[in-house]
């Protein structure tokens, strides 16, 4: 056992939590602490004998389960790398992402293990089925022909895959130093204790899921897996919240928007605090489930996966008017955040910069793409990166967005920041949500398309460019319109801007 790895070290700790507390439940399964350091010291010896090393890196593809949170613990618990993907990537994906990493093994469903073996095609690939029984019934299904995988960092825990911007994989590499630093901060920052429960609503190949997970666990709480089943449906999650007596919920703001529209939240008792990250959360959505539950605590988190969150803004309050501007706050203790132009030189007071994060909670860098990490640091500061969003301090000294620098364009002559057009068109009473994006177009160079969802029947396009053009100048005008039934989603929740692009082309 690799005992000295640091985010496992606390379930292996007898001054810890009691071995008959509970550590992880899915709906009918129950872990409690004393299963689950047993499972994992299992999980370990298991992947030592089929070959696995301090350093490998072990593919896991498969849905949420306890089960696999508990091999995350055994593949740390044993310094390998654990790689979280998402099981219903298309193949092709799939298999890109696999070519690039180099496994020593993937661990996955049945079938989806044995069409990894025979299509991924990845040298040197050996594929595992998990399932019930002794180590929670791992089994080596085949092996692929190739040599072994190149070796990593010793300090190297995870790494997780982002398509980011361009669509293209980027894996992230955090060490156990960065998410060791970012569990810490986040569970004195919330003051997570034995006492707490905590919903995991994201899925394990996204960053949020680190403080559901590692920064519960690290407090001796016990977190409460939601399945995909029980995600979709609001009065699931409900009962969920109220049986289980949740204390603890982190998610993206859309997901708390749908439980919102539903008002599956009103009147829940054990709530005391609600963390959002991911996105911009729509201010009227906002306020009205902060009436609907006004006791809890709300915090709204910002940061890429490559530094987790690196500002954070606790609400004093419900906010004013829907057209109020939410920041996204002050600097994580833990971490340095400054605004920069466009040489990593510091903006003044006021000024707009991109937004730059230090500290150690920053990526240890992408995947063998050492040309992608030299262009994301902020000079030749190591632990460092520049996230490509773009902020101002006001004065008070709290951190506004303004975009993303692919999220901005010219347009007529005049600079577009989408996120602001999206800002405003989401305090229209009659949108639930909107998207607004820049396509290209033969004429006139480009046109600012707006993709909606109404609220109950779609409006004029007139009635959108009036709302639009009494709040921002009339370069936000939007040349056309496009209903939608719902918004289409990434795997984490977050709007899919590559479909929109799609669609846009499609009709074009």
């Amino acid at each position: 056992m690799n005992s000295a790895s640091p985010l496992v070290a606390s379930l292996f700790d007898e001054r810890g939590a009691g071995a008959d507390q509970l550590a992880l439940a899915m709906g009918t399964v129950r872990v409690t602490y004393g299963a689950l350091k047993r499972d994992a010291v299992e999980i370990a010896d298991w992947l030592r004998r089929a070959g696995v090393e301090e350093g490998d890196r072990v593919a896991l593809v498969l849905p949420k389960s306890v089960a696999a949170v508990e091999v995350v613990l055994g593949i740390l618990a044993m310094g390998a790398v654990y790689v979280p993907l998402n099981p219903k990537l298309p193949p092709l994906a799939l298999k890109q992402i696999l070519r690039d990493l180099g496994p020593r093994l993937a661990i996955a469903d049945d079938p989806l293990a044995r069409a990894l073996l025979r299509d991924a095609d990845v040298p040197g690939l050996r594929v595992a089925v998990l399932g019930p029984g002794p180590a929670l019934g791992l089994t080596i299904v085949g092996a692929a022909e190739g040599g072994a995988p190149s070796e990593s960092s010793p300090d190297l825990a995870a790494i997780l895959y982002t398509s980011g911007s361009t669509g293209e994989p980027k894996g992230i590499m955090l060490s156990h130093t960065n998410i060791k630093s970012f569990v810490d901060w986040a569970a004195d920052t919330f003051a997570l204790s034995s006492a707490d429960r905590v919903a995991n609503h994201a899925p394990l190949h996204f960053d949020l899921s680190t403080f559901d997970i590692f920064a519960t666990l690290s407090r001796h709480g016990t977190v409460h897996l939601i399945g995909e089943t029980t995600a979709q449906f609001p009065g699931a999650i409900r009962t969920l919240i109220d049986s289980m007596r949740l204390t603890v919920w982190y998610s993206v703001p859309t997901a708390l928007v749908r439980l919102e529209e539903r008002h599956a939240l009103k009147g829940v008792s054990s709530l005391r605090l609600i963390l959002f990250a991911g996105e911009v959360f729509p201010m009227p959505a906002l306020r009205r489930l902060m009436e609907e539950l006004p006791a809890p605590e709300y915090v709204n988190l910002y940061g890429p996966t490559e530094t987790n969150v690196c500002t954070y803004y606790r609400l004093p309050g419900r906010p004013a008017s829907d057209a109020e501007a939410l920041p996204i706050g002050r600097p994580c203790e833990h971490l340095e955040v400054s605004l920069c132009d466009a040489e990593g030189v510091p903006v003044a007071q006021g000024e707009t910069g991109e937004i730059c994060v230090t500290g150690p909670s920053v990526m240890s860098g992408y995947w063998c793409r050492p040309d992608l990490t030299r262009v994301s640091r902020l000079g030749t500061r190591a632990k460092s990166y520049r996230t490509g969003d773009y902020g101002y301090l006001r004065g008070d000294g709290l951190l506004m967005l303004t975009g993303r620098r692919d999220q901005q364009a010219k347009l007529r002559g005049h600079r577009i920041e989408l996120l602001a057009l999206e800002a405003a068109l989401n305090t229209h009473p009659g949108l639930r949500e909107a998207a607004a994006l820049v396509v290209p177009d033969e004429r006139t160079g480009g046109r600012l398309l707006i993709y909606a969802v109404a609220r109950e029947e779609a409006l004029p396009l007139s009635e959108i460019r009036n709302f639009v053009g009494a709040k921002l100048a009339p370069s936000y005008q939007p040349d056309g319109i496009e209903w939608l039934q719902e918004m289409p989603r990434t795997a984490n929740g977050k709007t899919d801007r590559a479909s929109l692009r799609m669609m846009a082309e499609r009709s074009r």
